[in-house]
């Protein structure tokens, strides 16, 4: 019989980026560099007080509380998708940030967090399949459950963390978010070896078709659009998958560099320089 750690292996070809690297607090379109202060700009008055007020008792209370606070809201506005999707994202994230099964930070159920995540995502989908946004944020949610999901829904859900990316590139060429989870996807199913993808084939009749080729297409089209640490990072880890340490390298050079605008892009100018430093 496989192991259990290789059949975890055939399945996890995605998670572990951290949902946290692509959700900003309202999963706009906005670049991550924008200031913050204009981050409702483009919402409706109705939806600028929500998620004000979402962000005072974010802060003062905690996340189950904004959470509350979005529900009895969802319905107050002409437009209530980008309030469910708000819900499903703070979901994602609360379970994003609690531990595993020993020694939970806090008293929650992470799998309860993710289906409620997904759940949300859905709602957010029907209320309105016109919007990107909802598609990425779906993406997201299935990333999520496959963690916390057992091996027979891994392998259906596998594919679903691809499909809806992709769906949200297809309606918005500019979502670099989107982008970057299709090159992790190619990354992640491309890092399996040959046998490893056909026991997948035999056990799971899913087989996945990854391409580093592929990765780096996805992350230099998300670069294009917002030059963050994690998109050139994850570039340079591609390229050196393809064999191509020059230009790995150059990207990680130039990473370090750059200014700093999200909670994690220290953490990726470390492992950018451990990189150099391995390679030069």
């Amino acid at each position: 019989m496989m192991k259990e750690a290789t059949k975890v292996k055939i399945l996890l070809v995605f998670i572990g980026c951290g949902l946290r690297l692509f959700f900003t607090e309202t999963a706009s379109a906005q670049p991550h560099s924008m200031e913050l202060e204009n981050k409702y700009a483009h919402f409706s008055e109705c939806l600028q007080y929500i998620f004000t007020e979402a962000d005072i008792i974010s802060e003062n209370e905690g996340k189950k509380e904004e959470i509350d606070w979005l529900t009895s809201q969802n319905y107050n506005c002409e437009h209530s998708s980008p309030i469910t999707r708000r819900i499903a994202v703070k979901y994602l994230e609360w379970g994003d940030t609690a531990y595993g099964d020993e020694g939970n930070e806090e008293d929650v159920d992470k799998k309860m967090l993710f289906k409620d995540g997904l759940k949300w995502a859905k709602n957010a989908l029907r209320q309105d399949s016109t919007d990107h946004l909802n598609y990425e944020v779906m993406s997201m949610a299935y990333a999520a459950t496959i963690t916390v999901s057992g091996l027979k829904r891994k392998a259906q859900l596998a594919d679903s963390v691809r499909i809806y990316a992709e769906e949200c590139v297809r309606i918005n060429p500019k979502n670099d978010r989107a982008y970057h989870i299709l090159g992790r996807w190619h990354y992640e199913v491309s890092k399996l070896g040959r046998f490893i993808k056909f026991l997948s084939k035999v056990i799971f009749r899913e087989p996945q078709d990854g391409s580093f080729e592929k990765a780096v297409e996805y992350f230099d089209k998300a670069l294009a659009l917002d030059d963050i640490p994690v998109h050139r990072y994850w570039l340079g880890m591609a390229y050196l998958e393809t064999g191509d340490e020059a230009e790995a390298l150059r990207q990680f050079h130039i990473l370090v560099n750059l200014q700093e605008v999200m909670h994690n892009d220290a953490f990726f100018k470390m492992k950018a320089k451990e990189l150099i430093e391995e390679y030069e």
